[in-house]
């Protein structure tokens, strides 16, 4: 996927969007006036125009449509989560197996993304479908059906759940949270010619008394104000349908690239195209279909706000693909598997990772995890899966060894022995980068290995695993364990860049309002002070990353000209970290698209493409700047693999 081309397309949505609305608020503004005109040409016996009749009617339209907008829009910013419950959906369980289910596997592809990992919701009804909202990253969640998590298996639930984390690694859910706003308001007019009518027509006219209206008029206004809002719900499924089509293609690309398996995702599609999708039982449903992973069936072709299943599933395989027979239901975390679909084409993946992987090991099921596991060194023999081989005492020469070890490690975090004094213990391991202070010996020398240079490639992975672990604790307790990793990296006196690094990570990941409340704290930063903090950024990743002062140079030219920044004179000489920090405050100003690009250009200065280290730098930075990593960025395709060390 073209990250740039990406960028530009939502910046044309975004523009696109702003003149449809403006053309469909025109057409409604000259409906209710001609609505009006006819109304008093019938009712008004010959009387002259009223004074302004016109501009109080586009005034009073405008007002509604705006007002309307204006709630919605206030709404939807209170976070993926509020949209969740009004659809009805409900908080995961994690005393239900399929929704732990459904957590373990959010936790892994949102590591993938490079987002933190969202809030999680299951509506209870029986279709298959999700979605993703949120404004930003740290205010996103992610909702799935009880029939998908029923339905559904552990590679295709993979995949749907990466395709609505797409949505919010683009920047779509943002785009979205506008458009709603934008529907909502032109759907008012109808709902307030609905309420018109309502009170109208009751017992007890409420509104209608209370303002001197009379009952005929309110009702004669109520008709004309829905009946024109129909206008407006019409240029709403338009504006709907003409934005959203073309991000679903996106979308699904994304996902595929974040969980390197095609079969997850198109095999899930396939089963839904093999059932017709049902709307969900929500009045809002209808509002937010363009949330939606599929469609439900029943609108027409020209108001779909998603390409048809077919085309989207031939994109993803090159060919058409049939449809797969409905799965049948789970039971409690197993895959069900519908008649006829062993072996079937393209899909041999779609089961359970036990099934379709052999005897492969928990590590080898997460891609981020997978992806990083070539490039971990030989594990000690003291470590779970560590095999000394006989011409190299000490030295594991076995690539299964890191994915054992890495297992023996996510299962712990995963368990419900997880404790608060454990967790601190390897959090503070993890973000300090030295010896586990862990009385499992086994466990200690796993640890070990994970903060040496041997174990680097996984140190970022199964550090944001054990942080979404610890982020669904208690603000309290989140403190507390920061705190520990602040006190460990302070002992000596001094904080390295790399201890400052892991930890300004944790924080952001155990804070998830710390880059809000960083924007309220600060004033909209000017673009002297932005050129200021971009030389700042950059000086300090010429030094994680060992870069020349010639790459630097070029690379903060191209930043700046991209972002639209003066361009800094130089770089200083020395950053320290409460410098850096100002600066990724300031940085948090920028534009939500961006910021992407930032962290796009921030990655070519690593000297060694895929470092662990500069990765999590970049990692950081981009959690300081509440942004997801880009895909295409800092894959560790090109990193070395290091060589095997000796363990006495």
């Amino acid at each position: 996927m073209d990250f740039y081309a990406h960028q530009d397309r939502a910046r044309a949505a975004s523009r696109r969007l702003t003149a449809l609305f403006v053309l469909s608020l025109a057409s409604v503004v000259a409906a209710v006036n001609g609505a009006a005109a006819l109304g008093w040409l019938v009712l008004g016996g010959g009387l002259r125009w009223p004074p302004f009749f016109f501009v109080t009617n586009t005034l009073v339209t405008l007002l509604i449509v705006f007002g309307g907008a204006w709630v919605e829009l206030h709404r939807l910013r209170e976070g993926g989560a509020a949209l969740a419950e009004r659809l009805g959906a409900r908080p995961i369980d994690d005393s239900q197996p399929l929704h732990r289910r459904l957590r373990d596997v959010a936790e892994e592809v949102s590591i993938g993304a490079g987002a933190p990992v969202p809030a999680l919701y299951v509506l209870d009804d029986d279709s298959i479908n999700a979605l993703a909202a949120g404004e930003r990253p740290g205010l996103a969640a992610v909702m799935v059906t009880r029939g998908a998590l029923e339905r559904l298996q552990r590679a295709e639930l993979q995949g749907v759940v990466a395709h609505e984390l797409a949505h919010i690694v683009g920047g779509d859910t943002e785009l979205n949270v506008r458009l709603t706003a934008a529907l909502y308001g032109l759907c008012s007019l109808r709902l307030a010619g609905f309420k018109l009518i309502e009170s109208a027509t009751a017992q007890d006219p409420g509104p209608v008394s209370r303002f001197g209206l009379p009952r005929l008029a309110a009702l004669v206004g109520g008709v004309l104000l829905s009946g024109v809002g129909m206008l407006g719900v019409l240029a709403a499924q338009v504006l709907k349908a003409g934005i959203s089509r073309q991000r679903e293609f996106l979308a699904d690309a994304l996902a595929v690239q974040i969980t390197r398996d095609r079969d997850g995702l198109g095999c899930a599609l396939r089963r839904i195209a093999g059932e017709r999708p049902a709307a969900l039982k929500s009045d809002y449903a209808g509002m937010i279909s363009h949330f939606l992973l599929v469609q439900p069936a029943g609108l027409s072709d020209w108001f779909d706000t998603h390409p048809p299943l077919p085309e989207r599933i031939a994109r993803l395989y090159g060919r058409h693909m049939a449809p797969l027979e409905p799965a049948t239901r789970t039971a409690a975390g197993e895959a069900g598997r519908a008649p006829g679909d062993a072996g079937a084409a393209g899909c041999a993946p779609c089961g359970d990772a036990s099934a379709t992987r052999g005897e492969s090991p928990l590590a080898d099921t997460i891609p981020f995890v997978r992806a990083a596991l070539p490039l971990a060194a030989p594990v000690p023999s003291g470590a779970p899966g560590g095999r000394t081989d006989a011409s190299a005492p000490g030295t594991m020469q076995q690539p299964e060894n890191a994915a054992a070890t890495a297992t023996a490690l996510i299962t712990q975090i995963r368990s419900a022995s997880l404790g608060f004094e454990m967790a601190g213990r390897w959090l503070v391991a993890m973000v300090a980068g030295r010896a586990a202070d862990e009385p499992d010996a086994t466990l200690r020398a796993s640890l070990d290995w994970l903060v040496s240079p041997a174990g680097a490639s996984l140190r970022v992975p199964l550090l944001e695993l054990l942080l979404a672990r610890v982020r669904r604790w208690s603000s309290g307790r989140r403190r507390e364990l920061l705190e520990r990793c602040r006190r460990a990296i302070e002992a000596d006196g001094h904080v390295h860049s790399a201890e400052w690094i892991y930890y300004t990570l944790a924080r952001h990941r155990l804070s998830p309002n710390a880059s809000t409340t960083a924007r309220l704290r600060r004033a909209p930063s000017s673009k002297q002070s932005q050129s200021r903090a971009l030389a700042a950024l950059f000086a300090m990743a010429a030094a994680v990353g060992e870069a020349s002062a010639r790459a630097t140079r070029d690379a903060l030219a191209g930043a700046a000209a991209m972002l639209e920044i003066p361009p800094p004179a130089s770089t200083p000489d020395e950053v320290g970290t409460t410098e850096l920090a100002l600066a990724l405050d300031t940085l948090l100003g920028l534009p939500p698209l961006d910021k992407p690009i930032l962290l796009k250009v921030l990655f070519t200065l690593a000297r060694t493409p895929g470092d662990p280290n500069y990765d999590a730098f970049v990692r950081a930075v981009a959690a300081a700047i509440d942004c997801p990593v880009p895909r295409g960025a800092g894959q560790q395709l090109g990193a070395k693999r290091p060589e095997p060390v000796a363990v006495a």
